[in-house]
């Protein structure tokens, strides 16, 4: 077992009477039996990668020479291992196997150099005209490798720990671990619409880094070096970056449009965005083909998620759309790639700046609804009092105080519901979306009733009369109808 950055193994060979051009070839043929695939191939070298299975995770072979007439051998994890078990051992272990088997069979030790660099050549011409290996990973070799960057791997585990380094501030601050406030998630840069449209615009971005707890936060790193290690290496590292970037923006944008008044937070919008492009890329065959079924599932699965309760899916959707179009972009473009993508990202930023003037505009929609909710107190603190002005009639002692009782009924009682007619009658001029509006309809029509069975009320203290009882009680009834109509409208309730 090797440990390092990368870990790695080596095994010295003494040529003893075989030539150096000999071993070379020797080795090659060794190479394609064990199934790796050559990179390179020349006089005085040979890099090899291993495949992707139970007993190799993609090392690095180096085959060279030292000025003792011996071979050195040596077997490098990739990046994203800083411990092998013991792999590089094998690989290396391996190769000796079959060096030594391939020894037995040599027939000329002493190659000459013309048929040597006719060989070498063949192998050259072989490497450029076959297909161009890549070192494509689709697994990790453990679970600490989503932290460790690597060529095709870098972006990814420097955004991971952007987001927990964020994370970890603002725990030292004293937010929560497990569940922060909503006050603390807007203190720390989530995407609130009445601030955002004040002007503190960077919150589209900031949002993406924010996450609302530790569970939050596990989840959506595990989830982004997964689609990081099959996207980065197929869309390159700056593209990467600036297409999740990008995704993360319209996602916040989303999530302003339809839930103007709602708190987001995390990097599951810029994540659904990456899903968008994994989704193109598997369906256009530009990512092993048989992962394909694996990520379409992966993709549905969130989606459905997306649809829960507490889920943000406005920013889910939003940015997967994103993702969609920015996968077909490069799909389509192939190997105009570039041009492509500088069209669609300077779609995407007029698009990002339309948008957010268009919802600029839309800011005194929110205000009105802050205005409505603040004023709504008032019809809580009325209502009340005017259920309590006629509470005091119950039990046997009403009538011996009737004058005060009829005072109250008339002067507090009924008074109190026509104010809270004229309150509703003037919050239902604010522009406030068709189920607010409903409501109020619903509220005042629950004021006439009350004020109805209160006028009921007078005229049986009044009158010392039970004639009014059974339409009383009949009052009462649609009181309680049109309180569970109001109370199932409430989402609050």
């Amino acid at each position: 077992m090797a440990f390092g950055f990368p870990a790695n193994f080596s095994e010295l060979i003494p040529l003893n009477n075989l030539s150096q051009p000999a071993f070379i070839l020797t080795s090659i043929s060794i190479c394609k039996k064990l199934n790796w695939n050559l990179i390179t191939i020349d006089e005085n070298e040979i890099i090899a990668i291993s495949k992707n299975k139970k007993d190799t995770w993609n090392e690095t072979i180096s085959i060279t020479f030292d000025e003792e007439n011996t071979a050195i051998v040596t077997s490098s994890s990739n990046g994203n291992q800083f411990y092998d078990r013991g792999r590089n051992k094998k690989n290396t272990g391996n190769f000796l196997n079959f060096y030594f088997e391939e020894l037995k069979e040599i027939s000329n030790p002493n190659l000459s150099q013309d048929a040597f660099q006719e060989q070498i050549k063949i192998e050259q011409k072989n490497l450029l005209t076959g297909k161009e290996t890549e070192r494509k990973i689709t697994s990790f070799y453990s679970i600490f490798s989503i932290f460790i960057p690597s060529k095709s791997y870098f972006i990814t585990p420097v955004l991971i720990y952007l987001n927990i380094i964020y994370f970890l501030i603002m725990i030292f601050s004293g937010v929560h671990f497990f569940a922060p406030t909503v006050q603390e998630i807007i203190d720390w840069g989530g995407n609130h619409g009445p601030l955002t449209y004040e002007n503190q615009y960077w919150r589209l971005l900031s949002a993406c880094f924010v996450h609302i707890g530790f569970f939050h936060l596990v989840t959506n790193c595990i989830t982004l070096a997964y689609v990081g290690l099959l996207l980065e290496s197929y869309l390159k590292k700056w593209i990467f970056l600036i297409t999740y970037l990008f995704c993360g923006i319209l996602a916040s944008l989303s999530s302003l449009y339809w839930n103007k008044d709602l708190v987001s937070a995390g990097a599951s919008g810029a994540i659904f965005g990456m899903f968008g492009v994994l989704l193109i890329a598997a369906l256009g065959k530009r990512i092993d083909a048989k992962l394909t079924a694996k990520i379409v599932f992966l993709v549905v699965l969130n989606i459905c998620y997306s649809f829960s309760d507490g889920i943000d899916s406005a920013a889910h959707i939003g940015g997967f759309l994103a993702g969609i179009v920015f996968g077909l972009t490069v799909f389509i473009s192939g190997e105009k790639r570039k041009i492509g993508l500088a069209s669609i990202y300077s779609v995407a930023l007029i698009s990002i700046i339309c948008l957010y003037i268009n919802l600029k505009s839309s800011q005194v929609y929110i205000y009105q609804i802050m205005e409505y909710e603040k004023r709504m107190q008032e019809f809580v603190d009325m209502e009340k009092m005017a259920l309590e002005a006629y509470s005091v009639q119950y039990g046997n002692s009403y009538f011996e105080n009737k004058e005060s009782t009829l005072y109250l009924i008339k002067d507090r009682g009924i008074y109190y519901w026509n104010e809270n007619i004229t309150l509703m009658t003037e919050l239902d001029k604010l522009y406030l979306p068709k189920e607010i509006h409903e409501q109020n309809e619903r509220l005042i029509e629950y004021c006439k009733l009350r004020i109805s069975f209160y006028e009921l009320a007078y005229k049986k203290i009044v009158e010392n009369s039970t004639l009014y009882d059974e339409k009383m009680l009949a009052l009462d009834f649609k009181i309680s109808s049109i309180m569970n109509q109001i109370n199932k409208a409430n989402p609050k309730s």
